[in-house]
């Protein structure tokens, strides 16, 4: 019988205290099938049950905090929506001078590629739907338009004026300001592509502006205008509620 220094217990043999023993099987399937929610794995190899918490109180608002947070909303709504309403009736005034201004330009091109006169008209539709239309023809026809003219439509309700006029109207470009006089009527081209005063088979070398109202903008600043210099070169104008700015 063999003796060991320090100890007389026999050696046993080492046992793995994290090794699960063959026989145990996992029944996690099962204890989810039945309700029961698998946890973490024991020492001894098997699998611990926990089953879920019941939930004894439930979280919510209060009527009086839900009132509250209808109330902000609703200041919040009051104060910010008519500076969105202008902010969005401004951005489509910038767009409907540049529709004006790219018909300008067309009826320009088109008087040089026919060696003619064209001149740029509108008119407003008083019946549904509502608008102001541009369109361009030859500056010897004075029938009205047809679809195969050159057009565009500006959502109303935008209003024409030959200079601004109303509560709160900025004053005019200035003369300075332009670098030029500028006429008021309907504006043509000529064959050269420069633009002109139109009548009676002469067309004389002006420059022109017109100017736009933005009803739907409750303050000055719906107010834009466009000019059209001798040499032709084309130029937006929009009022800030101080200045025209480009």
């Amino acid at each position: 019988m063999a003796h060991y220094v320090g100890t007389d217990v026999a050696p046993r043999k080492l046992r793995s205290v994290i090794a699960r023993p063959k026989h145990v099987k996992r029944r996690s399937v099962n204890r989810v099938k039945s309700g029961f929610c698998p946890g973490r794995r024991s020492f001894s190899g098997e699998w611990a049950e926990m089953r879920p918490r019941s939930r004894t109180k439930r979280s919510g608002f209060s009527l009086q905090a839900v009132l509250f947070g209808v109330a902000a909303i609703t200041i919040i709504l009051a104060v910010a929506l008519p500076s969105m309403t202008n902010g969005i009736a401004n951005v489509k005034v910038r767009g409907n001078m540049t529709s004006v201004s790219g018909l300008l330009q067309n009826t320009r091109i088109l008087a040089v590629k026919l060696n003619g006169t064209m001149t740029a008209r509108y008119f407003v539709r008083t019946t549904s739907p509502l608008g102001l239309v541009y369109y361009a023809k030859s500056a010897t026809d004075s029938s009205a338009l047809t679809g195969s003219d050159p057009q565009v439509e500006l959502e109303a309700p935008i209003t024409p004026y030959t200079t601004p006029t109303g509560g709160g109207a900025p004053a005019a470009i200035s003369t300075t300001t332009l670098g030029f006089t500028p006429q008021t009527g309907d504006p043509s081209f000529n064959s050269r592509g420069l633009p002109c005063s139109y009548s009676g088979g002469t067309c004389t070398s002006n420059g022109f502006i017109a100017y736009y109202k933005d009803d739907r903008i409750s303050s000055s600043s719906g107010w834009s205008a466009i000019s059209i210099s001798p040499a032709g070169r084309i130029k937006r104008w929009f009022w800030n509620e101080s200045a025209w700015t480009d």
